[in-house]
């Protein structure tokens, strides 16, 4: 299905489609995160530590989780276990190496489109309790206009059968903005924005992706 333009992707199809937009976070972030007003980048929290120390973060799987110092705050990022080097080198196209893919993942924000994509990120993580945010997708993106979609978990290089056992392909195109989307709005898995995301309207948090979700005062 196209609109009028042509196009299969639709800002307001999306919105109706996917009125919510959640993100997982370790619940520890969240103090930091309602004082910034923003979810930042893993590049940007770095950034805003001064820490040369940390730049390294950047260009490298995390096969554990990392503690970012601020200040006299500590702000925690998530490991990249789903990656599989193995795999990634099979799937990386227009001349990257895995440092710069790893690169281009964390100069990103990430939201989940839906709980059933969420909640195998979550399974994950289940055992050390994170929190789940859920925000109202139209103030999301009206607030955010370099958001951009993707269809695929970028972060899990899992064998495909479609690519003869390789995952799906991965570059600079695996995030688009929804000009040059080439896809449905029912086919987007990741919302994504480059450095942050502001974060507008109410904000609501859950233990579990499926959970009661309470809106955070103001």
């Amino acid at each position: 299905m196209t609109d009028e333009t042509g196009k299969k992707m639709n800002i307001d199809r999306f919105i109706t489609l996917r009125p919510y937009l959640y993100h997982l976070t370790d619940r520890d972030n969240l103090p930091l995160i309602l004082e910034y007003g923003k979810l930042l980048s893993t590049k940007k929290i770095i950034e805003l530590s001064g820490n040369a120390a940390y730049v390294h973060i950047n260009t490298a799987r995390r096969s554990t989780h990392k503690k970012i110092v601020i200040g006299d705050r500590v702000f925690s990022i998530r490991d990249q276990k789903p990656i599989s080097e193995k795999n990634l080198v099979k799937c990386l196209t227009d001349g990257w190496d895995c440092a710069r893919f790893y690169d281009h993942l964390n100069d990103r924000v990430f939201m989940w489109s839906k709980p059933e994509y969420l909640n195998n990120h979550y399974k994950t993580y289940e055992h050390e309790g994170p929190i789940i945010l859920r925000f109202n997708t139209d103030s999301i993106l009206a607030a955010n206009p370099h958001v951009k979609f993707c269809r695929l978990n970028s972060g899990a290089t899992r064998s495909s059968s479609h690519h003869n056992g390789a995952p799906p392909p991965r570059g600079i195109d695996t995030f688009q903005p929804a000009e040059t989307f080439d896809f449905l709005p029912s086919q987007v898995k990741e919302v994504t924005f480059e450095n942050e995301c502001i974060l507008t309207g109410d904000i609501y948090v859950s233990d579990s992706p499926y959970g009661i979700y309470h809106i955070l005062d103001a």
